[in-house]
């Protein structure tokens, strides 16, 4: 270990600064309380070995089996032009930006999604930095979300780009944090490996 990484150990107690919103998987494993009703206790993480692979590109890990269990879900409707959470948090217009024909003007559903994927990795950097005793106050994930189309017919697909930077943690350092955090982070799992979809009609 570094002089520069044993300087960043903390304390037992010590809390690692984090963004604003941190979640209750992050607030539990940084200050050792779980959601009401939940224990505290998770299991021992198993050692991965380095991958090595494209500067720059981390490949997601694998995953052992097992049950999740729903800690949130949020809520959302779209109608009339505009997209609104269900406790009324959100509530934004929709207009389709002008590289789109549309007349800009509002927010847009790639500007949403490129929003919540940075808010998403930023935690479950927090997250495992914070187990490491690296502060990441300074860090900043920026987010890019493309919309793609493949010849003529209506077929879609999206692309993401994320760059983390993370000030004073060493790059080899850094390097391990931001591959945890993308095999950690929910987004990431839902993008390389594909998220659970169900649809209805109402």
């Amino acid at each position: 270990m570094s002089e520069e990484m044993r300087r960043f150990t903390h304390l037992p107690g010590d809390r690692a600064p984090g963004p604003d919103y941190s979640g209750p998987g992050v607030e539990a494993e940084l200050t050792g309380r779980m959601p009401e009703g939940r224990p505290a206790e998770r299991p021992e993480r198993p050692e991965r070995p380095e991958r090595r692979g494209r500067p720059g590109r981390f490949e997601q890990p694998e995953r052992g089996g097992g049950s999740y269990d729903d800690l949130y879900t949020a809520r959302a409707s779209s109608a009339l032009g505009k997209v609104a959470s269900d406790d009324g948090m959100l509530d934004v217009r929709i207009k389709a930006p002008g590289e789109l024909g549309g007349p800009g003007g509002a927010t847009n559903p790639e500007q949403l999604l490129a929003a919540a994927y940075a808010s998403c990795f930023h935690n479950s950097l927090t997250l495992v930095a914070g187990r490491q005793g690296v502060p990441t106050s300074d860090a900043t994930v920026d987010t890019s979300v493309t919309l793609r189309k493949r010849g003529t017919a209506d077929d879609y697909t999206i692309a993401t780009d994320l760059t983390v930077r993370l000030p004073g943690v060493e790059p080899e350092a850094a390097r391990r944090l931001v591959e945890q955090a993308h095999g950690e982070c929910p987004y990431s799992r839902a993008f390389m490996q594909g998220a659970e979809v169900h649809v209805h009609l109402a």
